[in-house]
């Protein structure tokens, strides 16, 4: 009798934890795109991404204050942290940076492409006469025009190529 007790408890508690870890993966689903947000933003460390999650008022699953380890524990579940090292996989996260980085000034290179500035030269004037900031704050040169132009044609193709599947 003590047996079948234990037993039913430990299963209890096992559908517990496991109730426990799908609402932390569903919590983290729902921060996913927030996250990565911050992530193409440039914060990358744990601690930047624990702050920017407290200034902007997006409470833990608990409804407490961000830290490292909470943060940390959302990337892990998220993949974005390399196993073993505790620290983000940052070529990973550089390359989902650029990328959301790119998708953000996908619209306004189409706008300036309609209007007729079509050579890399004409686009990288025409953003610094326009005073866009490149991702770091800089001015646009010709190489940063080219791999941006080169970034989007890739999530382009990347893009069509999912939609025909």
């Amino acid at each position: 009798m003590e047996q079948v007790r234990r037993e039913t408890s430990s299963r209890r508690s096992g559908d517990g934890a496991l109730a426990v870890k799908r609402a932390a993966d569903s919590r983290a689903a729902a921060l996913a795109s927030t996250i990565r947000q911050l992530m193409a933003f440039g914060f990358v460390s744990q601690r930047e991404l624990a702050r920017e999650l407290n200034r902007r008022g997006i409470p833990t699953a608990l409804g407490g204050s961000w830290h490292r380890t909470t943060v940390v524990r959302m990337l892990t579940r998220l993949g974005l942290i390399t196993l073993g090292k505790g620290r983000i996989n940052s070529e990973l996260a550089t390359k989902q940076a650029a990328d959301a980085r790119a998708e953000a000034f996908g619209p306004t290179i189409r706008k300036l492409r309609k209007a007729g500035f079509v050579s890399i030269k004409a686009i990288a004037r025409e953003l610094n006469e326009r005073e866009i900031p490149t991702p770091r704050g800089g001015k646009w040169h010709l190489t940063m025009v080219t791999r941006l132009l080169q970034r989007l044609d890739r999530l382009d193709r990347v893009s069509r190529s999912q939609r025909r599947r």
